[in-house]
């Protein structure tokens, strides 16, 4: 079988692969990806197909592909898609490269699928690959589908009691249903439809879930009449309808994406009736599955689960990075309108400060723009990160954010960790901070308007003074633009004074050629020995989580250091893994866990931030396990967009065996990498009498 793959322009020939496809949905239909066009997205066909069989579709995705304004990339979306033959090898794998080139060649920047798969399927189990990054779902991803094939009296029985109850009650109160379907007559579809949306806008607004203005369904129903693929089922008491249904079709499914019933209606039981009659008019039509499409509350759901059903739990929503720098643009782009509502919220409540020059106190809706400044510049670190403050707060500093404008334009962002002290007073730490471009020609300037911000906000906090470890290279010119600025140097640091930070060169055997002779055979032993890698990408895996803590906590132990608890652990797990930037690595031999690291991922840099190993017992052969995990975090690392891999803190080049970092050092050392001093740190005396105070009352004998 010879593959290739096309843009389908021929409506009839992918409405037809789409309704015979496996995996199909309705939203992958050409009608409806027509209808996204006045939202300002653009459709795309993509089909993979046989070449030796006249180019027969067996794989495809429609691509609603939209623009970023200003910025010349773009964000694709396959609702319930892609659909076809998606359990094929050959055919996926095909599909996922059309995908990647297809984006390359529209510039779009990132992909996100969301296909009508279980997460027990094939399809399930594909999107596990780690290049697939989890994203929010867009569509419900739990629902129940009602078997068709099954008799009515079989369809009967499955009903709860109370279910069955109602709907012979409705019955009794002469209640009778009304059905439409794509032949309906225009006027009298346009009125059914006036009373569905009068229907559905009250329930929505007891039951709490958003509907759209009538026009959009009017184009819905006018899309998809001519081929006949939406329904409208009323439930009717002397001329007034009372509840309501709307159905769409796709190939022998049918799915019931509105409902809602009057106070009236309801007291009648007519949502009970309608739904009965809609499951039973689907199955004289021939259709096989009637999907109840979502659960979008408790009480709804509640109601669902009583007309039977198997549940569903879809894969949900993931997505295919092609381009690093664009995907922080698209991911800035999608939360703009939640942005855009909270500032409206935040124009109707007292401004924040302003204390010098643009430099202000952050808020939740600067979080998008704060992350996306962290990941762009060299400055920015994982101890910056929006989702850090969560971290800090567990350790008990909670956190003040900053960030300093120009023109409407965050360039520096700052992240001051609070410490209380006696008294009332506090002592202010910035860890890797503040982030800014230090190249830029107006750094200097800039630098010194965050630290006059920052004394100006500590001082009315009645802090002593404000640490500064900000992440730059011991003697470089950023470095000299804090003594410039005329802070005070600070002989010791907070964090890990010195790394190494790795070129993740694209090729293998190019990489390992960096890596000593040891570190080579290492990892090329622990594969010999079986030692086999994973990597753990779901928020909600707790037992990875929890495994980690536990090896991490052996080798600690060991080594005699502090143990952070595993509810930092969580914190930051639960904070970065379901924004795609932090994964478990995990290296195993015959099931047995023997190496496990967290991998941070910040941009174009990723950080290897915990890691444990298990001892291999005297006169057991080594397996090499953590050369291995590390090895694997390496390439997860590449794939993911990083270009350098920080070893996240080593003993000073000089140190001796005596040094108590010395053995992971040589460790790290192996992957050879460039060794690189932090500059350090720096404080900013806010109240000058207390810090003097606190520095005689150190040097006292016994401090």
């Amino acid at each position: 079988m010879s593959l290739r793959a096309w843009l389908e322009d021929d409506p009839a020939r992918w409405d037809a692969f789409v309704e015979a496809a496996p995996y199909r949905s309705f939203s992958q239909l050409w009608e409806w990806g027509e209808l996204r066009r006045e939202g300002g997205w653009i459709p795309l066909r993509l089909a993979v197909g046989d070449a030796e069989a006249g180019d027969r579709i067996l794989a495809g995705a429609q691509l609603m592909v939209r623009r970023v304004p200003l910025f010349g990339t773009a964000l694709a979306y396959a609702p319930r898609g892609p659909v076809g033959a998606l359990d094929e090898d050959a055919a996926w794998s095909e599909l996922v490269a059309a995908l990647r080139r297809l984006a390359i060649a529209e510039r779009v920047a990132t992909i996100r699928i969301e296909p009508e798969a279980t997460t027990s399927s094939p399809v399930g189990q594909r999107l596990q690959a780690r290049f697939w990054r989890r994203a929010p779902a867009n569509q419900p991803t739990k629902t129940r589908i009602i078997d068709l094939a099954r008799s009515e009296d079989e369809l009967r029985a499955d009903l709860r009691k109370k279910h069955r109850q109602y709907v012979a009650k409705a019955e009794r109160a002469g209640l009778t249903i009304e059905r439409f379907d794509g032949g309906a007559d225009p006027d009298t579809i346009g009125r059914a439809l006036a009373d569905f949306h009068r229907i559905l806008t009250g329930t929505g607004e007891r039951a709490g879930f958003n509907t759209r203005p009538p026009g959009y369904y009017r184009q819905v129903w006018q899309a998809l009449a001519p081929a006949n693929r939406v329904r409208l089922y009323v439930a009717t008491r002397d001329g007034n309808r009372l509840a309501t249904l709307f159905h769409i079709t796709c190939g022998g499914h049918a799915a019931e994406l509105y409902g809602g019933a009057t106070p009236e209606g309801t007291d009648a039981h007519a949502n009970y009736l309608v739904k009965w009659a809609a499951i039973l008019g689907f199955k004289e039509e021939g259709f096989a599955t009637y999907d109840l499409w979502g659960e979008p509350t408790s009480g709804i759901a509640h109601f669902k689960e009583g007309f039977g059903g198997e549940p569903i739990e879809l894969v949900g929503a993931r997505d295919l990075v092609v381009n690093r720098a664009g995907d922080l643009i698209v991911r800035a782009a999608l939360t703009a309108r939640d942005q855009l509502t909270s500032s409206r919220r935040a124009r109707n409540q007292p401004a924040a400060t302003t204390t010098v020059g643009g430099f202000r106190e952050a808020t939740e809706t600067d979080g998008a723009t704060w992350q996306a400044l962290l990941e762009r510049v060299p400055s920015g670190d994982v101890l910056h990160d929006w989702e850090w403050a969560a971290v800090a707060e567990l350790d008990g500093t909670p956190v003040r954010r900053f960030v300093l404008e120009e023109k409407g334009e965050v360039v520096s962002i700052c992240s001051a960790q609070v410490r209380r002290t006696a008294l009332g007073r506090s002592f202010w730490y910035v860890p890797r901070g503040p982030v800014l471009d230090y190249d830029h020609p107006n750094a200097q300037q800039r630098l010194q308007r965050v630290v006059d911000g920052l004394r100006s906000a500590a001082k009315a906090d009645r802090a002593i003074a404000v640490r500064i470890e900000p992440r730059v290279e011991r003697d470089s010119p950023a470095a000299a633009l804090f003594d410039q600025i005329g802070l005070k140097r600070i002989d010791a640091t907070l964090q890990t004074p010195d790394t190494r930070l790795v070129d993740l060169l694209l090729d293998d055997e190019a990489l390992l050629a960096t890596f000593d002779k040891d570190t080579r055979y290492a990892i090329r032993r622990a594969e010999r020995e079986g030692v086999h890698t994973s990597v753990v990408d779901d928020p909600n895996d707790d037992r990875a989580l929890a495994e980690l803590h536990a090896l991490v906590t052996q080798t600690l132990d060991r080594a005699q250091y502090r143990l952070p608890s595993l509810e930092r652990y969580r914190a930051i797990w639960r904070g970065l893994a379901p924004a795609g930037r932090a994964r478990i690595i995990q290296a195993r031999h015959d099931g047995n866990l023997e190496a496990t690291g967290l991998l941070v991922i910040e941009g174009d840099r990723s950080i290897y931030l915990y890691a444990g190993s298990i001892r291999e017992a005297k006169g057991e052969t080594k397996r090499f396990p953590s050369y291995a995990a590390q090895w694997q975090m390496m390439g997860t690392a590449r794939e993911m967009g990083s270009k350098t891999h920080d070893l996240w803190g080593v003993a000073p080049e000089d140190a001796g065996p005596d040094h108590p970092w010395y053995g992971y050092s040589l460790f790290k050392k192996g992957f050879d990498g460039r060794f690189v001093s932090w500059a350090g740190s720096w404080e900013l005396v806010v109240d000058t009498a207390i810090y003097r105070l606190r520095e005689v009352f150190a040097r006292l004998p016994g401090r």
